[in-house]
Formats: C-alpha cells, structure tokens, sequence
C-alpha cells in the first residue's frame, strides 16, 4: 500500500519511471515529451484511470527494466522479455505509447492540448488540422520529402 500511495505525487520517483519508460517505449526523449506539456497530465490520468496496482505493477517492472540494463541493445531486449511479452504489461506500453502518439487513452482525448501536442504530428512532419497551424508564408516552404 506504500508504493500505491507514493505513486500519487507526480514528484516522486516513480513519475521519473514513467518518463524513462515513455522515452525508450516512443523514441522521443525525456525533453521532448517534456515540451509537449501533458507529462504530468498523463501521468495523473493514468492513476485516475486505472487500478493504482496495476499501474504501480508497470512501473516496477519498468523501473527494473531501466535499472538493470546499461545499453540501448539491453533496453530494447529486456523490454522485449519483461513488457512486451507479458500482455498485461504489453497492453499498459500500448496504452502509454497511444497516448503520448495520439493523445488518446481507450479512443479518448485527454483533453485539447493532448490532441495539438500528439508525437504524431512530429513524425508526419504535419501539424494537427484545425489546431496547430504552420504559420505564416509555409506554403513558400517546400514540403519534407519523406524519401529523402
């Protein structure tokens, strides 16, 4: 009951986790889930969504992860065998990846800013329609070509 009642404050370690965890699960960094602005949302979110156990399962098995692997090979290996091929840990990693992706939790939008801030729209080189325009003259600009 101690870590389920720790895991409430978006201070303590275990928010360090789940950023951790959200790096190596989307391939964006700490920083740049950072700059998006909803780390601390999400992280509350989950908790006001989900079992506090369950959640607190996913970070202890993340926390393991991160801990005891001193390579990206071992990162991506040890997440493999500890997260991907449990499904109950599995669907938790789908779930933190859509959202950070997509904004969505269970095919819901956290909010506006969940929605302009999805990491979609940065590996679509896109902006998200009717939110987040390109500015001013980007019309001017030529497209990024995805094959180059």
């Amino acid at each position: 009951m101690t870590t389920i009642n720790k895991i409430l404050n978006v201070d303590d370690y275990y928010f360090d986790v789940f950023m951790s965890i959200s790096e190596a699960l989307t391939g964006f960094s700490v920083n740049e889930l950072q700059s998006t602005g909803l780390a601390e949302t999400y992280y509350t979110y989950i908790l006001g969504n989900l079992e506090a156990a369950t959640f607190a399962e996913f970070l202890t098995v993340s926390k393991n992860v991160i801990e005891n692997s001193y390579t990206p090979d071992q990162l991506r290996n040890a997440i493999t065998a500890e997260i991907i091929a449990d499904s109950g840990m599995n669907d938790m990693a789908g779930k933190i990846i859509t959202l950070w992706y997509l904004g969505t939790w269970e095919g819901n939008y956290i909010n506006d800013l969940s929605y302009q801030e999805g990491l979609v729209w940065n590996v679509m080189h896109a902006h998200p329609p009717g939110a987040k325009q390109p500015g001013y003259k980007s019309w001017n600009v030529q497209p990024v070509n995805s094959n180059s």
